[in-house]
């Protein structure tokens, strides 16, 4: 439907446009050529017997003023371009001659001449003097005078009136014209049809490059269409269904990351912590039974102690495994819920500085907000263990465009430069590395220590 109304819409268009236009020309034509033809024409060979006519006779003289206007009528047609119409428009006095006798009008054509000719007519007869092709404009028409010389010492006056209604009037229309503009206005139609098609092709090419592009797993790509159509909403709408997809994605992959977790800390507290515990009773067994044997009951003591500190490691890992997921909590709750869990019955207070722009932000970025809240228990775990700290605050602050994760303790503090690199800290390295160029930093002194991951805050969703 809207090929069909851009189709008549461009006829119409293109009819009135070509009618404005040739009407333009036509004026511009009809005065050049109305003017050349008065100059050339040989008014003396037209009236030759005006000498012999005797212009008091009505008859006579209407015969010599005929016989001029048909002649120059039928030199027009021969040699200016569409004079036809001119010639059409004779009876309505747009195109008149008056034989003067003297200074008196002897006899003149019929139809009386137009308001606008006549007083064209009537200036040149006052005028008394031939002036060349005299032109009088009207405010949409013009009309032009010639005094010529007949025989006998009489003269004429000729006059044209041109209208531009001579390019619009249908009375006169024939069906050339219909066809030739018909065949216009179908060229000029179907080259804007094509054009139209054309434009819209090249929207639905993007727009299947995008979902190509989508069907590869890429949900980064979007169709840009910026016009205001039935099109562009629908472009729009799949731009939206784009980014519900890449976001059902990333909640399955974060889903699918928790219940991985939850099934390796089952199965470590199944298998391995079970195992640690019953190992820790069976050296408390030996310890009692070494009695006076200080030696074994040394080595028995050193390696209750390392099933004690194993059994505390499984009980971090387990906990770690087992952290909430941000796509079932968010990451407010899941902290809340991961550091009750590691602090519970220490004495350790803390608190929570989450702001609400960053937690906005991170809602988009699921995996972002999972990487800190492991920094966060890392962080968290350490401090209870080494610290000797009463207080713990995690903390999310924005600086110069960086986000700033920190984990702060008023504990012991330590050196951090000739700390070993263990587990702990190359875990909390290696998830630092993991958020947009981040970068992990650790300050730490009498007074307490802070573990510090910095990231760009413009990282794409």
């Amino acid at each position: 439907m809207k090929q069909v109304a851009s189709f008549f819409l461009a006829f119409i268009a293109v009819w009135l446009v070509a009618g404005m236009i040739d009407v333009w020309l036509s004026n511009a034509r009809f005065q050049r050529d109305a003017g050349g033809l008065l100059e050339r024409a040989d008014f003396a060979a037209l009236a030759a017997p005006a000498g012999r006519i005797d212009v008091t006779d009505p008859v006579a003289c209407r015969h010599l003023a005929d016989t001029v206007l048909w002649g120059l009528a039928d030199q027009g047609v021969r040699e200016v371009s569409d004079f036809v119409d001119l010639v059409a428009y004779f009876k309505d006095g747009r195109l008149n001659v008056r034989v003067l006798d003297g200074a008196r009008i002897a006899c003149a054509t019929a139809p009386a001449p137009v308001p606008l000719l006549r007083r064209a007519l009537d200036a040149e007869l006052r005028a008394g003097a031939a002036r060349g092709n005299a032109l009088l404009h009207g405010p949409d028409q013009w009309a032009m005078t010639r005094r010529v010389a007949l025989g006998g010492g009489r003269e004429a006056l000729v006059g044209v009136s041109y209208w531009p209604g001579w390019a619009t009037d249908t009375d006169y229309v024939v069906p050339y014209d219909l066809a030739r503009t018909f065949f216009y206005a179908l060229g000029i139609g179907t080259t804007f049809v094509a054009l139209w098609m054309w434009l819209l092709l090249r929207r639905v090419r993007r727009a299947t490059q995008a979902a190509d592009r989508w069907a590869e797993g890429d949900f980064s790509v979007r169709i840009a269409d910026r016009s205001r159509d039935e099109f562009s909403a629908l472009a729009e709408r799949f731009n939206r269904m784009a980014d519900a997809l890449s976001r059902t994605l990333h909640l399955e992959k974060a889903l699918g990351g928790s219940l991985e977790r939850n099934r390796i800390a089952r199965d470590l507290h199944d298998t391995a912590k079970q195992r640690s515990f019953v190992l820790g009773l069976k050296l408390a067994e030996l310890e009692h039974d070494a009695g006076g044997d200080e030696r074994l009951a040394r080595t028995v003591a050193q390696a209750r102690a390392l099933a004690d500190r194993l059994q505390q490691d499984l009980v971090d890992a387990v906990s770690g495994f087992s952290a909430p997921a941000i796509a079932e909590l968010g990451l407010r709750e899941a902290l809340t819920r991961n550091i009750d869990d590691l602090l519970g019955g220490s004495g350790i207070a803390w608190e929570l500085a989450l702001p609400r722009a960053l937690e906005d932000w991170l809602r988009e970025r699921p995996a972002l907000a999972q990487e800190l809240l492991m920094i966060a228990h890392e962080a968290v775990a350490n401090a209870r263990r080494h610290s000797g700290c009463r207080r713990v605050r995690v903390a999310g602050e924005r600086y110069d465009g960086r986000w700033w994760w920190s984990v702060q303790d008023d504990g012991g503090g330590f050196d951090p430069a000739s700390a070993p690199l263990g587990m702990g800290l190359a875990n909390l390295r290696w998830r630092a590395d993991q958020l947009p160029h981040g970068q992990l930093k650790i300050v730490s002194s009498d007074a307490g220590t802070q573990v510090r991951a910095e990231f760009d805050a413009d990282a794409p969703a």
